[in-house]
């Protein structure tokens, strides 16, 4: 199997099987179950599921490879506020893999091929874009590798902006805050509170 050390995770090339070790977390994703619509993994064609990213946010999930499917508007609040929280000293600078710019990628939501880019924000990888359907797609330990990479956002939560299409207002008769999905965001909460 090969190592993606930078990832977390091992990848059998011969038959398409990953294997994560036991300290792999599941990276803030909590699955929901079966999803309604028909997708597949865009990496290992196993169908997807639905899922929360950090409680709050709709994503599409692969339970086999753990990839991600997510909406290109919820990525940049997630990678915002993550780096944002990070505690703790930035991992080191990892170097872009040339090798994964000439991979294929199918968009699951509508069949057509995903551009294959580097992302052009911290951390050095390569994403996966569907620009009709604004779809991002990201491999496991991408998200991760992205809050991690040196940066002077890193732990600049009083710099988050909270006005943005997706700011929190409280939730009716309570001192909690709600998103308009209703779900709430935990970090804003706790950002108010100290």
């Amino acid at each position: 199997m090969e190592l993606f050390a930078s990832r977390g995770y091992f990848f059998c090339r011969y038959c398409g099987s990953f294997h994560f070790p036991e300290t792999a977390g599941a990276d803030g994703v909590r699955v929901l179950g079966a999803s309604k619509e028909t997708l597949t993994c865009t990496g290992c064609r196993k169908p997807l599921l639905t899922a929360l990213l950090d409680e709050t946010y709709p994503i599409h999930y692969c339970e086999n490879c753990r990839g991600v499917l997510i909406s290109r508007r919820d990525f940049a609040t997630v990678v915002q506020r993550r780096r944002a929280w990070a505690t703790g000293q930035p991992g080191p600078p990892v170097p872009l893999n040339q090798s994964e710019l000439t991979r294929k990628m199918t968009c699951p939501g509508c069949q057509t091929p995903m551009a294959t880019h580097p992302y052009y924000g911290p951390g050095n990888v390569v994403i996966d874009t569907c620009e009709p359907c604004e779809f991002v797609w990201l491999d496991f330990g991408e998200l991760k590798q992205i809050v991690a990479a040196p940066g002077r956002d890193r732990g600049s939560r009083e710099h988050v902006p909270r006005e943005t299409s997706n700011t929190p207002v409280p939730a009716f008769g309570s001192g909690h805050v709600a998103d308009d999905r209703g779900a709430f965001d935990v970090l804003d909460l706790l950002s108010r509170l100290f």
